[in-house]
């Protein structure tokens, strides 16, 4: 089992999956094996979602529903934060925080001048949204995202491309499942 202070993860593949592959609807998506075992030995959890891809920029997604995705996920797992770009062209970053008192902050990173260069830059496999969950680990829970403190877990190229890209190690999502297999015997 992985014992690293901060995960960061993928979501669509990695944290959540289809029980039948042939069927991508949201109804059928469930926590994937190992996952929460893995989330539970590490002391922050963060999700970066979203990445360059056609099916992804075909389309602007609907920005309360993903949300209200991730408050419902938050609280099965524990998840502190969550970025995700909903627009074409990674435009937009937007951030779902879970407080201590579990109260949950939206944060529309995109709209913050420090992150202006980052616009057009919030999908992997670029570092927009990682960039923005570092600020976000270190304001809200005290956290510093680097290469020693953290890991990028994810079932992507694009996963991979914008974790070594920023700097931190990456490690594929198909190893959870294998852990968990390991201690399950």
């Amino acid at each position: 089992m992985i014992k690293q202070r901060i995960l960061i993860w993928d979501n669509d593949g990695t944290v959540i999956g289809s029980k039948n592959p042939n069927d991508s609807g949201d109804h059928t998506k469930v926590v994937l094996p190992g996952v929460k075992e893995a989330m539970q030995n590490s002391d922050f959890n963060f999700i970066i979602s979203g990445f360059k891809s056609p099916e992804s920029e075909a389309q602007d997604f609907d920005i309360e529903k993903i949300t209200d995705k991730f408050i419902d996920l938050m609280a099965k797992l524990p998840i502190n934060a969550a970025a995700f770009s909903p627009n074409i062209g990674g435009v937009a970053c937007y951030v779902v925080i879970k407080k201590s008192d579990n109260s949950i902050i939206i944060k529309k990173a995109h709209e913050d001048l420090r992150y202006q260069k980052y616009i057009g830059q919030f999908k992997k496999p670029d570092v927009g949204m990682f960039v923005v969950m570092r600020d976000v680990a270190k304001e809200e829970f005290a956290q510093t995202i680097d290469k020693d403190t953290s890991i990028m877990i994810g079932d992507t190229w694009h996963d991979e491309e914008a974790a070594k890209s920023f700097g931190i190690p990456f490690m594929d999502a198909s190893l959870i499942r294998m852990f968990n297999e390991d201690a399950s015997r």
